[in-house]
């Protein structure tokens, strides 16, 4: 499919901002201290708030015409995605939920990494399934929120058709999508203007400043010797490209939020710059590796003009330390995927990279690699180099213990510590439990205690790899999930384990709604745990849940059985139960323990 690039234009231009608007209107309606008839006597009581925006340049001057118009009223269906994220984001930034947040963030993200790319035409088909993926799933979370079912069900149709039609309009949708980018430039230009104009002021203070006209000259000259062999400096050419890179870095830099509270790796990234001049910074899908890093390099006061942002190889040969003091290089081994063609020639200019990492005082630049942690992992496997040594390792921001490494070794040792209990499973049980799974994606194991509820979820996830299975031990685990990765939750007795806590289970409950729209988008499995005392104590104290509907009952695990004498007793157990189990006395009566059905035999 060669229209791969167009069908996603098509997708944020046409499919996106409709959710967005709805949420929009959603959000001004519910908004505190303000009265909303339609959309122009709103914009009116925030006109404060769209000026202040504008001051900041989060808006331009034709979106703040867009909202004001000079004649005639707003019209909120002519507000693009990237106007409507901003109102959205910068006007609403408590009302937003953290589903909704990283919905809107997804769709922004996305956007700008379509505008970025440098080979439109050569899309594989993994990076379009995977940017279509994170598009459709991120605009229908929104539609869950915003439409109502009918309407939900007839956008759910636009996307689909989107996928599949034969793009009649996509002529309107390139020319929207091109406009929006010229319109962006002719904004980074009017900034360079601005900054050029400040640079003839500072220019009239040249004997004042001496250090300071030095640097401007810099940018501007380039020494060539001449035919005796002496220096002479003569005004450099421009060189496009470099305008491009020193353009995208300065874009780059605006998509940091101001309210992003960065991790401690910031610090350790700063640090390596200052030490060794050269940095990697990686992490996970989730943990907002490259954020912290865009704010590690707005703290070490760089001058932006004199900094750049490549992607592939070819560019480097764009940079020499007469023009530059900083490189971003962001994704060079693939996108969101390893790319041995990518990464291979990026390997051919390590020893150059590094080399301008280590010159003299006027010589040296700056350079932080960005990249994901499994990328950059197989990377190392090919094109190992001392550049890639100096790494700094951001995890999820959620939790100060390394959650994401904790979660995982949580999950290994339940599972190995359930998994010989889980073979003795009686075969009727788990195939009910398997069959019901399979159809509903989402299933409670509920019984009486000790019953073998744990056993039988262990069962069920043996057809998983280890790797694809995620153990929730709080609800606040479900933000360390790795979409990409995880297809398979497993929440044990979140009714609590010892003793019912009604406080916890509403924090829970509060998960289980963002659970129910990835498992309803087909995004994840779920298997859940309780007591069936417990559970429903938590469906008449709080309420039912779709989560919990799909149940699965276990049997009584122990039962007594009456004997005379030990010598005369022989216990046949079903073949899947624990051998023998554990025998006691208990006012004269032998128990037996054991995880097999109900219908397990004794004989005396």
């Amino acid at each position: 499919m060669a229209d791969k690039y167009f069908r996603l234009v098509c997708f944020v231009v046409n499919i996106c901002p409709e959710p967005l608007r709805e949420f929009f209107i959603k959000l001004a309606k519910c908004d505190a201290g303000t009265s909303y008839s339609n959309i122009c006597s709103y914009l009116s009581q925030r006109h404060r708030d769209v000026i202040e925006l504008k001051r900041r340049r989060k808006i331009r001057d034709d979106q703040f015409n867009l909202l004001y118009p000079g004649q005639g009223i707003a019209d909120v269906n002519k507000w693009d995605v990237t106007l409507l994220i901003t109102l959205i984001t910068e006007m609403f930034p408590a009302s937003l939920k953290p589903i909704e947040k990283f919905s809107i963030d997804e769709i922004r993200a996305i956007r700008n990494q379509l505008q970025h790319l440098s080979n439109t035409s050569n899309m594989s088909d993994k990076d379009f399934d995977s940017y279509w993926d994170r598009l459709d799933s991120a605009t229908m979370t929104l539609a869950k929120h915003t439409f109502s079912v009918t309407s939900e069900a007839e956008f759910r149709k636009k996307i689909d058709n989107a996928n599949t039609s034969h793009l009649p309009d996509l002529g309107d949708a390139l020319r929207l999508w091109y406009e929006e980018t010229i319109r962006e430039m002719a904004d980074t230009i009017n900034e360079m203007a601005d900054t050029i104009n400040d640079m003839k002021h500072k220019l009239d203070k040249v004997e004042s400043d001496t250090r300071e006209n030095t640097s401007i000259l810099r940018q501007v000259t380039v020494a060539k010797s001449g035919h005796a062999g002496d220096k002479h400096k003569r005004f450099k050419t421009v060189d496009n490209i470099l305008v491009q890179l020193q353009a995208g870095f300065e874009t780059t830099m605006k998509e940091l939020p101001d309210s992003f509270n960065a991790p401690v790796e910031e610090n350790d990234i700063r640090t390596k710059l200052r030490d060794n001049h050269y940095v990697v910074v990686t992490g996970s899908y989730n943990s907002r590796y490259f954020e912290t890093a865009l704010a590690a390099i707005k703290g070490m006061d760089y001058n932006y003009k004199r900094s750049v942002e490549m992607h592939k190889s070819s560019d480097w040969r764009h940079i020499d330390p007469e023009d530059v003091d900083f490189v971003l290089c962001r994704d060079p081994f693939g996108n969101f995927s390893y790319d041995e063609s990518k990464a291979k020639a990026m390997a051919d200019i390590f020893n150059s990279m590094m080399h301008t990492t280590k010159g003299d005082e006027n010589k040296t630049i700056d350079l932080v690699i960005v990249t994901d942690l499994k990328i950059l992992t197989e990377c190392k496997k090919y094109h190992d180099h001392d550049i890639l040594e100096e790494i700094v390792k951001v995890f999820d921001d959620t939790s100060e213990s390394r959650p994401a490494d904790l979660t995982l070794v949580l999950t290994n040792n339940f599972l190995k510590q359930y998994g010989i209990s889980s073979s003795q499973v009686n075969e009727s049980v788990i195939k009910e439990a398997r069959d019901k799974f399979k159809a509903k994606k989402a299933i409670v194991v509920t019984g009486p205690g000790k019953c073998g509820k744990t056993s039988v979820a262990v069962a069920l996830a043996s057809s998983y790899q280890p790797s694809q299975c995620s153990l929730l031990t709080e609800p606040s685990d479900f933000k360390k999930i790795d979409l990409q990765n995880i297809c398979l939750i497993i929440i044990d007795e979140f009714a609590g384990k010892h003793c019912y806590d009604k406080k916890n289970v509403c924090k829970w409950y509060n998960m289980f709604d963002h659970l129910n729209n990835v498992i309803t988008e087909g995004q994840m499995n779920v298997i859940i745990t309780c007591e069936k005392s417990k559970l429903d104590k938590c469906c008449d104290e709080v309420s039912p849940h779709p989560v919990l509907e799909h149940r699965v009952s276990m049997p009584e695990r122990t039962i007594d059985i009456k004997q005379e004498t030990l010598q005369n007793t022989e216990l046949v157990t079903d073949p899947l139960s624990p051998i023998h189990g554990h025998q006691r006395y208990k006012k004269g009566v032998l128990k037996h323990s054991f995880l097999a059905h109900p219908s397990t035999k004794c004989s005396r």
